[in-house]
């Protein structure tokens, strides 16, 4: 054996015998266990990331639906303005809040009869009726086609005993707007007042053909009728406010004054106790109200509401839209059941794509006035434009149950579902439905655009016509209708 073989030998490691090894062990084996031990924590440190991600995006998505399923008070809505203050105390402050507000629009809109009109109205109903009439002839300096200023004018001017005025007021208002309801009722108090008994019920005979369910111009018929001692003409309308208005209790006075007159006794007993009954009822309810020593404060607060919704439209017209909203939210923290002033503001933040804060206007509107079909409408459109399908469907429904004979709410779902391409063949019903409430271009294009979707090409074609036919300058329904030809 030579030396390099011994060396070979010598070298090599010695094998351990069967014996020393122990049961079930090899160095294969706990090689693998070496590497599976790693591998498993790995893993566990995967698991656990993912676990921790998916947690956090549960979390979050939680957090958005608890934040979508807010009350619309909490966060967006003005608060309604909480006062420590006494009715004694908060009176002057939104009195003088009211008119600052005033003199601001006036300081800002110098050169706008709508800012005159404001500061007038708000003079009128204040008591400044000398004040009123100098702003009102300063609004007609820049405007003189204002009816609602004549209106107010021969109102005021009937109220101070300025009877020829009254008249001629309410005249000037009527060329302006002929079929106005009311004015011709004020005039024909004015020619009652001076004695020209025909003359007053000829305006009242036209007051009642342009509003026939009208029980003021009814009861002053029959109070006129009653002055020129035709009592049973003066029943008749006496009989006539009633059934317009069952509570109207100087309309019972009346009657029971007419059979004392034709000594009808039994009669004139048996209105003479309806006047009674009625009368207690209201007094009642007047010395239940809690009044203060100025004046009674919801009024009040609704005359400084009507002021800022005014101011807003000026400022909202001249484009300061910060200013306006400023306004709405006041108005809103006076009255947070002001359906109006919801309304407007929900209307602002839609036009200037603050969709969600109009959806929670809108929202709290129906919570007001849940059979508001405009506010269902209103909240479908909204919810619509936030992908929000259910709750724009529900509403778009509740529209329709609430005002059938209302195209819109025919014509919002039938767009409904055409943009959402969910049910064709119904928004083909309901444009039809639609159409037959109210021939549009609106109207006629859904129409069309639905029977294209439900693969009616000549019909999309005769609905689009009509709705070019209406709209001529509309290149939407053009370019529309062009392409329907051409898949021809």
């Amino acid at each position: 054996m030579t030396k390099k073989h011994k060396k070979k030998i010598k070298g090599r490691k010695r094998k351990p015998s069967r014996r020393s090894r122990r049961p079930g062990s090899s160095r294969p084996k706990k090689k693998t266990r070496r590497l599976l031990i790693p591998g498993l924590i790995l893993c566990l440190a995967i698991v656990g990331v993912s676990y921790f991600i998916w947690t956090l995006n549960t979390t979050r998505h939680e957090q958005k639906k608890v934040e979508a399923s807010k009350s619309p008070t909490e966060d967006l809505l003005p608060q309604p303005a909480a006062s420590t203050l006494t009715p004694e105390q908060e009176f002057p402050r939104l009195k003088k809040e009211e008119m600052e507000l005033a003199q601001q629009v006036l300081i800002d809109f110098p050169n706008s009869d709508d800012a005159y009109v404001l500061m007038g109205d708000l003079s009128s109903r204040h008591g400044d009726s000398t004040e009123a009439i100098k702003l009102w002839e300063k609004a007609l300096a820049i405007n003189p086609n204002r009816f609602d200023v004549y209106r107010n004018m021969g109102q005021l001017a009937r109220q101070r005993e300025e009877f020829e005025k009254a008249v001629a007021f309410g005249r000037k208002a009527l060329e302006l707007q002929p079929n106005a309801p009311g004015v011709r009722s004020n005039i024909a108090r004015a020619l009652m007042d001076s004695g020209q008994y025909s003359e007053a019920i000829a305006e009242l005979e036209e007051e009642i053909k342009l509003a026939p369910r009208s029980p003021t111009a009814y009861f002053q018929l029959a109070e006129v009728y009653l002055q020129q001692k035709e009592y049973d003409k003066a029943k008749k309308y006496y009989e006539e406010t009633i059934q317009l208005e069952p509570k109207h209790s100087h309309a019972y006075h009346g009657l029971m004054t007419v059979h004392v007159r034709l000594k009808q006794r039994t009669k004139a007993k048996e209105y003479q106790g309806m006047f009674k009954k009625l009368r207690a009822k209201q007094t009642r309810a007047y010395m239940g109200r809690q009044w203060n020593t100025f004046s009674d404060l919801a009024s009040l607060r609704a005359s400084v509401v009507r002021t800022y919704l005014d101011a807003e439209q000026l400022y909202r017209h001249s484009g300061n839209i910060s200013k306006a909203e400023e306004l709405l939210k006041r108005a809103c923290e006076l009255e947070p059941d002001n359906t109006r002033c919801l309304e407007r503001l929900g209307a602002l933040y839609y036009t200037t794509r603050r969709i969600a804060r109009a959806l929670e206007c809108f929202e709290q509107i129906v919570r007001i006035d849940p059979n508001n079909p405009m506010a269902h409408l209103n909240a479908g459109q909204a919810a619509s434009r936030l992908k929000m399908f259910e709750k724009a469907e529900r509403a778009f429904r509740q529209t329709i149950t609430l005002a059938p004979s209302n195209p819109a709410g025919h014509r919002e779902l039938a767009r409904f579902y055409l943009r959402n391409n969910t049910n064709a063949i119904q928004a083909y019903v309901l444009a039809k439905k639609a159409i037959a409430l109210e021939k549009n271009a609106e109207t006629y294009f859904l129409l069309g655009w639905a029977a294209d979707m439900n693969g009616d090409r000549a019909r999309a074609l005769q609905a689009m016509e009509q709705a070019i036919k209406l709209e001529p300058q509309n290149q939407q329904y053009r370019n529309i209708y062009e392409g329907i030809k051409a898949k021809n």
